[in-house]
């Protein structure tokens, strides 16, 4: 279940990024997308999470408000030149996003693995020694009759060796398995930690970028060319 909502969760989020480039496009109105993506919310409310799904709708909202926003700035100089750094920077963002839950995703797969591969091997070196307890118990009261008991007593003392052997495997092999799932915790606690303080900027925060940019370059294509015609006057004929 939680791999079809972290599959629905990326559907939702591509949506909602066609969406954006449909309406900032003109191709299609706000009313459409918020219908199209509260569609895919009630799909992940069903998967069994309420919260998210409650989330995305005030990111709906937060959309409305931004398109609402937007068009009230539609007529202000550069404007051409912010949206198109606004989508570059929201690509980039998102793109950022995207490879730190690959990340995640990985290093849980890895952990998961490791941690079923630990609790195998505590299993089975439970079960070794419980062999190497009987193996002895069985030793120690044969030889009150190891004249009749010989062949018993052999075959019991290659079991315990061989027990032995298998503990020390187990028991190296054990500690190999839970280096790996100390490491890969470590990893997936550092990326979750990440995650948590990485502050990832707002979209209106990303349009004050856009906007400074798309205004730096005019005034520096204003000044070149103010330059260029002051420089008109200094020639020489």
């Amino acid at each position: 279940m939680k791999e079809l909502a972290r599959q629905m969760v990326r559907q939702f989020f591509a949506s909602m990024k066609s969406c954006i480039d449909l309406v900032l496009s003109g191709s299609s109105s706000f009313e459409f997308a918020r219908m199209l993506l509260e569609n895919h919310i009630e799909n992940i409310s069903h998967t069994g999470c309420p919260s998210q799904a409650r989330a995305y709708l005030v990111l709906i909202e937060q959309l409305g408000s931004y398109l609402r926003e937007l068009k009230t700035l539609e007529n202000v100089g550069s404007m051409d030149e912010a949206r198109s750094t606004l989508s570059k920077l929201l690509v980039a963002q998102e793109h950022e996003r995207k490879e730190i839950d690959e990340q995640m995703t990985e290093e849980a797969h890895h952990h998961q693995h490791f941690q079923a591969d630990y609790q195998r091997l505590v299993g089975d070196s439970k079960e070794s020694e419980v062999v190497i307890q009987s193996a002895e118990q069985v030793i120690a009261t044969t030889r009150i009759t190891i004249a009749k008991a010989q062949t018993l007593i052999e075959a019991n003392e290659q079991k315990l060796a061989v027990g032995r052997k298998r503990l020390e495997e187990l028991k190296i092999a054990r500690t190999q398995v839970q280096e790996s799932l100390t490491a890969h915790s470590s990893r997936l606690e550092s990326l979750q930690a990440q995650l948590a303080t990485k502050r990832f900027l707002s979209e209106e925060e990303l349009r004050v970028q856009a906007l400074a940019k798309a205004e730096r370059a005019r005034q520096h294509e204003m000044h070149r060319l103010w330059e260029q015609i002051h420089s008109l006057a200094k020639q020489d004929y």
